[in-house]
């Protein structure tokens, strides 16, 4: 609590700006402040100071209720019978009196109040109808299947995946729950409706882009690559810095059973391979083909050494190929060998 004492013409000041509605939010605290105040603690004037500023008070009381200062009567209006005159000015001098009353009683100025206002009550507002919420699942199990949703965005969604959505779909967010399998998104730009992908414990969102999405079988890996524009994915792990941005052929791979992030680089023509069927190289590196490989074929491909991996590859490969086909091809160029074990291939 602080004390605070102040002149005559600072306390007439502050009055006058409160009476006239152009008080602060500091001149407001102050005023309700010390007509809360209760306990003795008197501002530095003088009877004669007081009386001055009860009048002056009374004056601005009358004004601020459209009367003048030589006749009880509201401006430009016919006179009044004499004694609602009186009642208005027994009125306007009560008003005034408690407010000088309550200045001589304590001057207390209290930091970190809050003052609340009573306020008119207001028209009570219509509840609008509850909206009925639908729930879209989609399945592809045979074939690759092209969804497009309600905002105009294009899903390819893999074999043997399975997304869901809401209907109504127009909320602040447009939101995708992966089930299963492989899906690519391509966006369309809403910039007030951010595009939120849900795959296992991962959150992907973006505003207007293309990339890739797949959930490993056992849900041990989340592996997301963007083909254009730029995403944010939250991983959902417990470890620090566990929320990456990806740019265009950028990607990255959540482990869920080792808690862990890969971040990997693919080529953007590799990215929808498993839709569209073609795989093209370039001089890129054994670990870029490999990446693309794994993508289009599910299956997973380790590198036997440093070397091996910055191994450059060109050649082009259809969906006619198998991956023992493309690997025998890969090999045969560079004089390298590989191993199967289960669904793992180890080149060497």
């Amino acid at each position: 609590m602080l004390h605070y004492s102040m002149s005559t013409s600072e306390f007439k000041s502050i009055v006058e700006r409160y009476l006239k509605g152009e008080a602060s939010a500091v001149d407001q605290a102050m005023i309700e402040a010390w007509l809360a105040a209760t306990e003795d603690n008197p501002v530095d004037l003088t009877a004669d100071e007081l009386s001055e500023i009860r009048v002056d008070m009374l004056q601005h009381l009358r004004i601020q209720n459209g009367y003048t200062l030589a006749e009880e009567k509201p401006v430009g209006t016919t006179a009044y019978p004499e004694i609602r005159e009186r009642r208005l000015l027994s009125w306007l001098q009560r008003i005034a009196a408690v407010l000088v009353v309550a200045i001589s009683v304590g001057a207390l100025f209290y930091w970190g109040r809050t003052f609340t206002r009573t306020r008119p009550p207001v028209a009570a507002v219509s509840t609008p109808a509850p909206v009925t919420i639908y729930r879209m699942r989609v399945v592809a199990t045979d074939a690759v299947r092209r969804v497009t949703l309600p905002d105009s965005s294009i899903v390819m969604l893999n074999r043997a995946s399975s997304l869901y959505y809401t209907i109504p779909f127009d909320h602040a967010a447009r939101e995708i729950y992966m089930e299963r399998g492989e899906a690519f998104f391509q966006v369309k730009q809403l910039a007030v409706h951010p595009f939120i992908v849900h795959a296992a414990k991962t959150r992907t969102t973006v505003l207007g882009t293309s990339f890739n999405i797949r959930i490993s079988d056992n849900v041990k890996s989340i592996r997301v690559v963007v083909k254009t524009g730029k995403v944010q994915v939250a991983t959902g792990l417990s470890i620090a810095d566990s929320t990456r941005q990806l740019k265009p052929e950028q990607g990255v791979e959540i482990n869920t059973v080792h808690n862990s992030i890969r971040t990997f680089f693919q080529p953007a023509n590799s990215i929808t391979s498993w839709y569209d069927g073609v795989l093209e190289f370039q001089q890129n590196t054994m670990k870029e083909v490999a990446e693309a490989l794994e993508n289009r074929y599910q299956v997973r491909i380790r590198l036997g050494s440093p070397a091996t991996q910055q191994c450059r590859v060109s050649g082009n490969f259809t969906r006619s190929h198998t991956i023992t086909e493309v690997l025998d091809a890969i090999c045969l160029v560079h004089r390298l060998s590989y191993k199967k074990k289960n669904n793992e291939f180890f080149i060497y």
